[in-house]
Protein backbone atom coordinates (compact mmCIF):
# COMPACT_ATOMS: atom_id res chain seq x y z
CA UNK A 1 0.00 0.00 0.00
CA UNK A 2 1.43 3.20 -0.76
CA UNK A 3 1.78 5.51 2.35
CA UNK A 4 1.34 10.00 1.98
CA UNK A 5 1.48 12.29 4.33
CA UNK A 6 -2.22 14.23 4.33
CA UNK A 7 -3.53 16.68 6.37
CA UNK A 8 -6.63 15.55 8.05
CA UNK A 9 -9.95 17.51 7.75
CA UNK A 10 -9.65 18.72 11.52
CA UNK A 11 -5.98 20.17 9.87
CA UNK A 12 -3.56 17.87 11.52
CA UNK A 13 -0.97 15.96 9.85
CA UNK A 14 -1.17 11.77 9.37
CA UNK A 15 -0.10 8.93 7.79
CA UNK A 16 -2.08 7.37 5.03
CA UNK A 17 -1.60 3.84 4.46
CA UNK A 18 1.50 1.24 5.05
CA UNK A 19 3.28 0.65 8.41
CA UNK A 20 4.14 -2.72 10.25
CA UNK A 21 2.01 -3.93 12.83
CA UNK A 22 3.13 -4.04 16.82
CA UNK A 23 6.13 -6.30 16.86
CA UNK A 24 7.13 -6.05 13.00
CA UNK A 25 9.66 -3.33 13.66
CA UNK A 26 13.24 -3.73 13.95
CA UNK A 27 14.83 -3.11 16.81
CA UNK A 28 17.57 -0.91 15.90
CA UNK A 29 16.65 2.73 17.56
CA UNK A 30 19.09 3.92 20.31
CA UNK A 31 16.96 3.61 23.35
CA UNK A 32 17.73 6.92 24.29
CA UNK A 33 15.35 9.74 23.51
CA UNK A 34 16.16 12.52 21.57
CA UNK A 35 12.73 14.91 22.89
CA UNK A 36 10.17 14.25 25.37
CA UNK A 37 6.47 15.41 24.73
CA UNK A 38 5.53 18.28 22.53
CA UNK A 39 3.36 20.10 26.32
CA UNK A 40 4.42 18.01 29.00
CA UNK A 41 6.88 19.74 31.94
CA UNK A 42 9.92 20.47 30.17
CA UNK A 43 8.55 19.81 26.14
CA UNK A 44 9.17 22.42 23.96
CA UNK A 45 5.98 23.97 24.38
CA UNK A 46 5.18 22.68 28.07
CA UNK A 47 3.87 25.96 29.96
CA UNK A 48 0.27 27.45 29.99
CA UNK A 49 2.00 30.94 29.97
CA UNK A 50 1.83 31.19 26.26
CA UNK A 51 -0.01 32.54 23.21
CA UNK A 52 -2.44 29.87 21.47
CA UNK A 53 -0.48 30.68 17.98
CA UNK A 54 3.05 29.25 16.82
CA UNK A 55 4.36 31.92 14.41
CA UNK A 56 6.92 30.49 11.82
CA UNK A 57 10.19 32.74 11.79
CA UNK A 58 12.37 29.93 9.85
CA UNK A 59 13.29 31.08 6.61
CA UNK A 60 12.19 28.44 4.25
CA UNK A 61 13.60 27.90 1.10
CA UNK A 62 12.32 28.37 -2.51
CA UNK A 63 14.04 27.47 -6.24
CA UNK A 64 14.41 25.57 -9.24
CA UNK A 65 13.08 22.27 -7.97
CA UNK A 66 9.36 23.70 -8.23
CA UNK A 67 9.71 24.11 -11.79
CA UNK A 68 11.12 20.36 -12.78
CA UNK A 69 9.25 17.90 -13.35
CA UNK A 70 10.33 14.50 -11.26
CA UNK A 71 9.23 11.02 -12.67
CA UNK A 72 9.97 7.37 -11.06
CA UNK A 73 12.03 4.49 -12.54
CA UNK A 74 14.16 1.52 -12.35
CA UNK A 75 16.86 1.54 -14.20
CA UNK A 76 20.09 2.30 -12.55
CA UNK A 77 22.40 3.24 -15.24
CA UNK A 78 20.72 5.23 -18.34
CA UNK A 79 22.88 5.78 -21.53
CA UNK A 80 21.79 8.67 -24.15
CA UNK A 81 23.41 9.00 -27.06
CA UNK A 82 24.55 12.41 -28.73
CA UNK A 83 25.71 12.68 -32.68
CA UNK A 84 28.49 15.05 -32.43
CA UNK A 85 30.20 14.88 -36.28
CA UNK A 86 29.03 13.55 -39.41
CA UNK A 87 32.01 14.04 -41.60
CA UNK A 88 33.78 12.16 -44.82
CA UNK A 89 37.32 9.93 -45.12
CA UNK A 90 38.30 12.39 -47.85
CA UNK A 91 36.81 15.07 -50.34
CA UNK A 92 39.39 14.07 -53.13
CA UNK A 93 39.01 11.71 -56.15
CA UNK A 94 41.83 10.35 -57.52
CA UNK A 95 39.92 9.94 -60.75
CA UNK A 96 36.65 9.79 -62.52
CA UNK A 97 36.00 6.57 -61.58
CA UNK A 98 37.65 5.99 -58.45
CA UNK A 99 36.04 5.81 -54.74
CA UNK A 100 34.52 8.93 -53.31
CA UNK A 101 34.90 9.77 -49.79
CA UNK A 102 32.88 7.99 -47.31
CA UNK A 103 30.70 9.46 -44.12
CA UNK A 104 32.33 9.25 -41.00
CA UNK A 105 29.85 9.70 -37.30
CA UNK A 106 30.91 10.36 -33.78
CA UNK A 107 28.50 9.85 -31.20
CA UNK A 108 29.04 10.65 -27.09
CA UNK A 109 27.51 8.57 -24.53
CA UNK A 110 26.19 10.58 -21.43
CA UNK A 111 24.88 8.79 -18.11
CA UNK A 112 23.44 10.09 -14.64
CA UNK A 113 23.86 8.66 -11.29
CA UNK A 114 21.51 8.20 -8.79
CA UNK A 115 22.57 9.97 -5.21
CA UNK A 116 21.24 8.30 -1.98
CA UNK A 117 20.00 11.48 1.01
CA UNK A 118 18.43 10.01 4.39
CA UNK A 119 16.86 12.11 7.05
CA UNK A 120 15.28 10.55 10.44
CA UNK A 121 13.07 11.94 13.35
CA UNK A 122 13.92 12.10 16.90
CA UNK A 123 13.37 9.08 18.56
CA UNK A 124 10.23 9.60 21.04
CA UNK A 125 9.36 7.21 24.06
CA UNK A 126 5.90 5.94 23.52
CA UNK A 127 4.25 7.17 27.36
CA UNK A 128 6.01 10.35 26.70
CA UNK A 129 3.58 11.28 23.58
CA UNK A 130 0.60 13.04 24.57
CA UNK A 131 1.73 14.25 28.01
CA UNK A 132 0.42 17.53 28.94
CA UNK A 133 1.67 19.72 31.87
CA UNK A 134 -1.69 20.33 33.23
CA UNK A 135 -4.89 21.40 31.23
CA UNK A 136 -4.34 24.92 30.76
CA UNK A 137 -1.35 24.52 28.17
CA UNK A 138 -2.93 25.45 25.20
CA UNK A 139 -2.79 23.22 21.84
CA UNK A 140 -0.91 24.95 19.77
CA UNK A 141 -2.04 26.45 15.92
CA UNK A 142 0.43 27.16 13.44
CA UNK A 143 0.52 30.50 11.73
CA UNK A 144 2.58 30.46 8.14
CA UNK A 145 2.96 27.51 6.17
CA UNK A 146 6.39 25.30 6.68
CA UNK A 147 7.40 24.81 2.78
CA UNK A 148 9.94 22.93 0.95
CA UNK A 149 12.04 24.59 -2.36
CA UNK A 150 9.56 22.95 -4.49
CA UNK A 151 6.29 24.67 -2.99
CA UNK A 152 4.34 21.51 -1.28
CA UNK A 153 3.41 22.67 1.91
CA UNK A 154 4.73 20.18 5.00
CA UNK A 155 3.04 21.97 7.60
CA UNK A 156 0.05 23.69 6.89
CA UNK A 157 -0.76 27.24 8.66
CA UNK A 158 -3.76 26.93 10.75
CA UNK A 159 -2.51 23.28 11.35
CA UNK A 160 -3.29 22.09 15.37
CA UNK A 161 0.70 20.62 16.51
CA UNK A 162 -0.98 17.95 18.45
CA UNK A 163 1.43 14.92 17.61
CA UNK A 164 5.47 15.31 18.69
CA UNK A 165 6.13 12.40 16.19
CA UNK A 166 4.24 13.45 13.11
CA UNK A 167 5.51 16.89 14.03
CA UNK A 168 9.14 15.17 13.50
CA UNK A 169 8.38 13.38 10.61
CA UNK A 170 7.33 16.46 8.65
CA UNK A 171 10.29 18.27 10.23
CA UNK A 172 12.53 15.36 8.76
CA UNK A 173 10.62 15.25 5.16
CA UNK A 174 11.27 18.80 5.26
CA UNK A 175 15.56 18.42 6.01
CA UNK A 176 15.44 15.82 3.19
CA UNK A 177 13.71 17.65 0.21
CA UNK A 178 16.16 20.89 1.64
CA UNK A 179 19.15 18.50 1.18
CA UNK A 180 17.71 17.43 -2.21
CA UNK A 181 17.59 20.98 -3.43
CA UNK A 182 21.26 21.97 -2.07
CA UNK A 183 22.70 18.61 -4.08
CA UNK A 184 20.59 19.95 -7.07
CA UNK A 185 23.65 22.72 -7.40
CA UNK A 186 26.41 21.89 -6.12
CA UNK A 187 25.97 17.94 -6.11
CA UNK A 188 29.41 16.57 -6.69
CA UNK A 189 29.76 12.76 -6.25
CA UNK A 190 33.17 12.81 -5.37
CA UNK A 191 32.37 13.53 -1.95
CA UNK A 192 30.05 10.47 -1.36
CA UNK A 193 30.18 8.55 1.62
CA UNK A 194 29.33 5.26 2.52
CA UNK A 195 25.10 5.89 3.11
CA UNK A 196 25.11 9.21 1.73
CA UNK A 197 25.38 9.78 -2.45
CA UNK A 198 25.31 12.80 -4.14
CA UNK A 199 24.40 13.27 -7.68
CA UNK A 200 25.99 15.97 -10.36
CA UNK A 201 24.13 19.07 -9.80
CA UNK A 202 23.92 21.93 -12.40
CA UNK A 203 27.07 23.18 -11.18
CA UNK A 204 28.40 19.74 -13.00
CA UNK A 205 25.99 19.18 -15.87
CA UNK A 206 26.00 22.59 -16.99
CA UNK A 207 29.49 23.17 -17.53
CA UNK A 208 32.75 22.48 -20.21
CA UNK A 209 34.68 19.55 -19.74
CA UNK A 210 32.20 16.89 -21.49
CA UNK A 211 33.67 12.99 -22.02
CA UNK A 212 31.94 10.02 -23.36
CA UNK A 213 31.52 7.67 -20.31
CA UNK A 214 32.35 4.54 -22.26
CA UNK A 215 35.93 5.74 -24.03
CA UNK A 216 36.23 9.22 -22.17
CA UNK A 217 37.08 11.01 -25.33
CA UNK A 218 36.37 14.67 -25.33
CA UNK A 219 33.06 15.61 -26.60
CA UNK A 220 33.38 19.84 -26.44
CA UNK A 221 30.18 19.64 -28.60
CA UNK A 222 28.32 18.78 -25.45
CA UNK A 223 29.78 21.53 -23.34
CA UNK A 224 27.46 24.59 -22.03
CA UNK A 225 28.41 27.93 -22.79
CA UNK A 226 29.68 30.01 -19.64
CA UNK A 227 30.32 33.63 -19.72
CA UNK A 228 32.35 35.24 -16.61
CA UNK A 229 31.35 38.38 -15.02
CA UNK A 230 34.74 38.85 -13.80
CA UNK A 231 33.17 39.69 -10.24
CA UNK A 232 32.28 42.45 -10.98
CA UNK A 233 28.72 44.40 -9.76
CA UNK A 234 26.04 44.86 -11.11
CA UNK A 235 24.98 48.60 -12.56
CA UNK A 236 28.54 50.12 -11.64
CA UNK A 237 29.83 52.41 -13.36
CA UNK A 238 32.80 50.40 -14.65
CA UNK A 239 30.62 47.43 -15.30
CA UNK A 240 29.43 45.83 -18.45
CA UNK A 241 26.18 44.94 -19.25
CA UNK A 242 25.02 42.37 -17.48
CA UNK A 243 21.71 42.23 -20.03
CA UNK A 244 24.10 41.69 -23.15
CA UNK A 245 25.88 38.80 -21.53
CA UNK A 246 22.26 36.95 -20.44
CA UNK A 247 21.45 37.75 -23.52
CA UNK A 248 24.32 36.45 -25.23
CA UNK A 249 23.95 33.42 -23.71
CA UNK A 250 20.46 32.91 -24.51
CA UNK A 251 21.49 33.70 -27.92
CA UNK A 252 24.28 30.80 -27.82
CA UNK A 253 21.28 28.33 -26.99
CA UNK A 254 18.63 29.40 -29.71
CA UNK A 255 21.43 29.45 -32.64
CA UNK A 256 22.68 25.28 -31.33
CA UNK A 257 18.84 24.37 -31.25
CA UNK A 258 18.35 25.76 -35.18
CA UNK A 259 21.87 24.58 -35.66
CA UNK A 260 20.73 20.71 -34.60
CA UNK A 261 17.26 20.90 -37.07
CA UNK A 262 14.69 22.24 -33.73
CA UNK A 263 12.76 24.91 -33.74
CA UNK A 264 14.01 28.00 -31.76
CA UNK A 265 10.52 29.23 -30.96
CA UNK A 266 9.47 26.16 -28.97
CA UNK A 267 12.67 26.54 -26.25
CA UNK A 268 11.03 26.66 -22.72
CA UNK A 269 14.03 28.58 -20.94
CA UNK A 270 14.59 29.59 -17.28
CA UNK A 271 16.56 32.50 -16.10
CA UNK A 272 17.75 31.02 -12.54
CA UNK A 273 19.75 33.11 -9.99
CA UNK A 274 19.43 33.62 -6.11
CA UNK A 275 17.35 36.43 -5.11
CA UNK A 276 19.56 38.72 -3.78
CA UNK A 277 21.21 39.29 -7.12
CA UNK A 278 17.57 39.74 -9.22
CA UNK A 279 17.05 43.07 -7.73
CA UNK A 280 19.89 44.37 -8.96
CA UNK A 281 20.35 42.36 -12.50
CA UNK A 282 16.52 43.34 -12.80
CA UNK A 283 17.16 47.18 -12.50
CA UNK A 284 20.40 47.24 -14.27
CA UNK A 285 18.72 44.92 -17.35
CA UNK A 286 15.84 47.69 -16.97
CA UNK A 287 18.11 50.48 -17.95
CA UNK A 288 20.29 48.38 -20.64
CA UNK A 289 17.23 47.37 -22.51
CA UNK A 290 16.68 50.33 -24.63
CA UNK A 291 20.00 51.68 -24.79
CA UNK A 292 20.77 52.29 -28.64
CA UNK A 293 25.19 52.05 -28.39
CA UNK A 294 27.22 54.43 -29.87
CA UNK A 295 30.60 55.64 -30.57
CA UNK A 296 30.24 59.09 -30.20
CA UNK A 297 30.84 59.06 -25.98
CA UNK A 298 30.36 62.84 -26.01
CA UNK A 299 26.26 61.77 -26.53
CA UNK A 300 25.63 58.65 -24.50
CA UNK A 301 22.16 56.88 -25.17
CA UNK A 302 19.50 57.72 -22.76
CA UNK A 303 16.39 56.18 -21.62
CA UNK A 304 13.08 57.30 -20.15
CA UNK A 305 13.36 56.99 -16.33
CA UNK A 306 9.87 56.82 -16.05
CA UNK A 307 9.83 53.79 -18.89
CA UNK A 308 13.17 52.38 -17.06
CA UNK A 309 10.80 52.08 -14.11
CA UNK A 310 7.95 50.76 -15.22
CA UNK A 311 10.30 47.78 -16.95
CA UNK A 312 11.99 47.06 -14.03
CA UNK A 313 8.60 47.07 -11.71
CA UNK A 314 7.38 44.63 -14.58
CA UNK A 315 10.21 42.42 -14.52
CA UNK A 316 10.08 42.25 -10.64
CA UNK A 317 6.38 41.99 -9.77
CA UNK A 318 6.33 39.13 -13.22
CA UNK A 319 9.48 37.45 -12.32
CA UNK A 320 10.50 37.59 -16.18
CA UNK A 321 13.34 39.47 -18.19
CA UNK A 322 13.41 40.67 -21.94
CA UNK A 323 15.60 39.28 -24.01
CA UNK A 324 15.59 40.21 -28.14
CA UNK A 325 11.90 41.26 -27.36
CA UNK A 326 10.95 37.52 -26.00
CA UNK A 327 10.22 37.35 -22.25
CA UNK A 328 12.18 34.62 -20.58
CA UNK A 329 10.60 33.67 -16.64
CA UNK A 330 12.71 34.15 -13.76
CA UNK A 331 12.95 31.74 -10.97
CA UNK A 332 14.65 32.91 -7.97
CA UNK A 333 16.49 29.97 -5.78
CA UNK A 334 17.72 30.13 -2.22
CA UNK A 335 20.04 27.32 -2.79
CA UNK A 336 22.71 28.75 -6.02
CA UNK A 337 25.77 28.71 -3.95
CA UNK A 338 26.49 32.00 -3.05
CA UNK A 339 30.06 33.86 -1.64
CA UNK A 340 30.23 36.72 0.51
CA UNK A 341 33.12 39.54 1.24
CA UNK A 342 32.86 43.60 1.04
CA UNK A 343 33.75 46.18 -0.33
CA UNK A 344 34.54 49.39 2.20
CA UNK A 345 31.52 49.38 4.84
CA UNK A 346 29.30 47.41 1.93
CA UNK A 347 28.49 43.85 1.38
CA UNK A 348 28.71 42.12 -1.28
CA UNK A 349 27.39 38.71 -2.92
CA UNK A 350 28.69 36.90 -5.72
CA UNK A 351 26.66 33.56 -7.42
CA UNK A 352 26.34 32.64 -10.83
CA UNK A 353 22.80 32.68 -13.13
CA UNK A 354 21.66 29.70 -14.94
CA UNK A 355 20.06 30.13 -18.02
CA UNK A 356 18.37 26.03 -18.01
CA UNK A 357 16.18 24.90 -21.08
CA UNK A 358 14.16 22.19 -20.03
CA UNK A 359 11.80 22.05 -23.62
CA UNK A 360 12.39 22.15 -26.71
CA UNK A 361 10.57 20.91 -29.95
CA UNK A 362 7.66 19.08 -27.37
CA UNK A 363 10.64 17.17 -25.73
CA UNK A 364 11.80 17.44 -22.01
CA UNK A 365 15.28 17.52 -22.15
CA UNK A 366 15.84 18.59 -18.60
CA UNK A 367 14.11 16.94 -15.59
CA UNK A 368 14.60 14.64 -12.62
CA UNK A 369 14.00 11.17 -11.51
CA UNK A 370 14.02 8.82 -8.70
CA UNK A 371 14.46 5.32 -7.99
CA UNK A 372 10.61 3.97 -7.44
CA UNK A 373 10.83 1.91 -4.72
CA UNK A 374 7.16 1.12 -5.72
CA UNK A 375 8.70 -0.55 -8.48
CA UNK A 376 12.15 -2.18 -7.66
CA UNK A 377 10.51 -3.30 -3.80
CA UNK A 378 7.47 -4.36 -5.58
CA UNK A 379 8.36 -8.47 -4.73
CA UNK A 380 9.43 -7.66 -1.05
CA UNK A 381 6.88 -5.62 -0.24
CA UNK A 382 4.35 -7.81 -1.01
CA UNK A 383 5.64 -10.25 0.81
CA UNK A 384 5.91 -8.60 4.06
CA UNK A 385 2.04 -7.68 3.11
CA UNK A 386 0.98 -11.35 2.33
CA UNK A 387 3.01 -12.57 5.40
CA UNK A 388 2.81 -10.31 7.84
CA UNK A 389 -0.38 -8.01 7.51
CA UNK A 390 1.46 -5.18 6.36
CA UNK A 391 4.75 -3.99 4.77
CA UNK A 392 8.16 -3.66 7.24
CA UNK A 393 9.19 -0.28 5.15
CA UNK A 394 6.68 2.02 4.05
CA UNK A 395 6.74 3.91 0.11
CA UNK A 396 5.06 7.03 -0.36
CA UNK A 397 4.61 9.83 -2.87
CA UNK A 398 4.41 7.93 -5.51
CA UNK A 399 7.68 5.74 -4.80
CA UNK A 400 9.86 8.66 -4.53
CA UNK A 401 10.11 8.50 -0.41
CA UNK A 402 10.25 5.25 1.79
CA UNK A 403 9.89 5.31 5.11
CA UNK A 404 11.74 2.77 7.57
CA UNK A 405 10.61 3.03 11.26
CA UNK A 406 12.59 1.48 14.18
CA UNK A 407 12.45 0.76 18.13
CA UNK A 408 13.74 0.16 20.96
CA UNK A 409 13.24 -1.86 23.88
CA UNK A 410 9.63 -1.48 22.66
CA UNK A 411 8.18 1.61 23.52
CA UNK A 412 11.43 3.90 21.95
CA UNK A 413 10.91 5.03 18.42
CA UNK A 414 11.93 7.02 15.17
CA UNK A 415 11.92 6.59 11.73
CA UNK A 416 14.03 7.26 8.63
CA UNK A 417 13.46 8.27 5.22
CA UNK A 418 15.04 7.73 2.62
CA UNK A 419 15.05 8.94 -1.37
CA UNK A 420 17.57 8.35 -4.38
CA UNK A 421 16.89 11.24 -6.91
CA UNK A 422 19.10 12.55 -9.92
CA UNK A 423 19.12 15.20 -12.85
CA UNK A 424 18.29 14.64 -16.49
CA UNK A 425 19.83 16.48 -18.55
CA UNK A 426 19.81 15.57 -22.05
CA UNK A 427 21.31 18.16 -23.88
CA UNK A 428 23.44 20.30 -21.89
CA UNK A 429 24.40 22.23 -24.90
CA UNK A 430 21.26 24.25 -24.54
CA UNK A 431 21.84 25.25 -21.27
CA UNK A 432 24.26 27.95 -20.31
CA UNK A 433 25.74 30.21 -17.11
CA UNK A 434 27.18 33.81 -16.75
CA UNK A 435 29.72 33.02 -13.92
CA UNK A 436 31.12 36.13 -11.09
CA UNK A 437 28.08 38.44 -10.89
CA UNK A 438 27.84 40.47 -8.10
CA UNK A 439 25.34 42.75 -6.29
CA UNK A 440 25.44 45.27 -3.37
CA UNK A 441 22.14 45.38 -1.51
CA UNK A 442 21.56 47.69 1.22
CA UNK A 443 22.52 46.93 4.25
CA UNK A 444 23.08 43.14 4.57
CA UNK A 445 21.55 40.24 2.16
CA UNK A 446 18.95 38.38 2.82
CA UNK A 447 18.67 36.07 5.45
CA UNK A 448 20.11 32.43 4.16
CA UNK A 449 18.04 29.56 4.16
CA UNK A 450 17.22 28.37 7.96
CA UNK A 451 19.53 25.44 8.65
CA UNK A 452 21.52 25.60 5.73
CA UNK A 453 25.07 26.60 7.62
CA UNK A 454 25.60 30.07 5.77
CA UNK A 455 26.64 32.90 6.39
CA UNK A 456 23.82 34.71 6.72
CA UNK A 457 21.93 31.73 8.60
CA UNK A 458 20.76 32.99 11.96
CA UNK A 459 20.70 29.64 14.33
CA UNK A 460 19.06 30.33 18.10
CA UNK A 461 16.61 29.77 20.30
CA UNK A 462 15.67 27.11 23.13
CA UNK A 463 14.86 23.24 22.74
CA UNK A 464 13.03 22.73 26.39
CA UNK A 465 10.63 24.41 28.46
CA UNK A 466 11.84 25.38 32.25
CA UNK A 467 9.35 23.34 34.23
CA UNK A 468 6.28 25.50 35.79
CA UNK A 469 6.94 24.50 39.53
CA UNK A 470 9.61 25.38 41.99
CA UNK A 471 10.48 21.46 42.85
CA UNK A 472 9.62 20.51 39.18
CA UNK A 473 6.88 17.73 37.72
CA UNK A 474 7.89 15.12 39.91
CA UNK A 475 9.85 15.77 43.40
CA UNK A 476 10.82 12.72 46.16
CA UNK A 477 8.29 14.18 49.04
CA UNK A 478 10.56 13.27 51.85
CA UNK A 479 13.02 16.53 50.24
CA UNK A 480 10.27 18.71 50.52
CA UNK A 481 10.64 21.57 52.96
CA UNK A 482 8.90 22.09 55.72
CA UNK A 483 5.20 23.18 56.13
CA UNK A 484 5.67 27.15 57.19
CA UNK A 485 5.15 27.68 60.92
Amino acid sequence: MDMQLHVRPDGTIGVRGGGPPPGLFPFRASGTPDVGSLYAEGGLFGTAKQHPVLFNAIVGPMGFEGVLHWYGTRNENPVYQSLVYVGTTTRDQSGVCADCGKPVELRCAQSACFGRLCQMTNEVVFDDVGLRANENVPTLLMFGNITDAAGNVLIANGQPIDDIFIKNLAEAGYNLRFDNSQVLWDGNPSTNTAGRWEYPGFGILVNTGKVDIVTGEDCPLLDSFLLNYGSLQVGALASPSILAYISRVIRQIRFRASGAGLDPETLTTYIVLPPNLWYCVASAAACEYGLVCSSNVTAPARNDALQVAAMRDAYLSQLYLKVDGKNYPVVLDTQIPQTFGSVGNENVVCADIYIITTHVNGKEITYGEFQDFNQTARASLAWFRQTFGADIISVFDGGRFAVAPTMSGGFCYDARILTKPRLMSLMPWLSQRVQNVCCVPLGEPFPDVTGSGGVYDEVDGAQWWPPNYFYGPCFDAGQMPSAPR
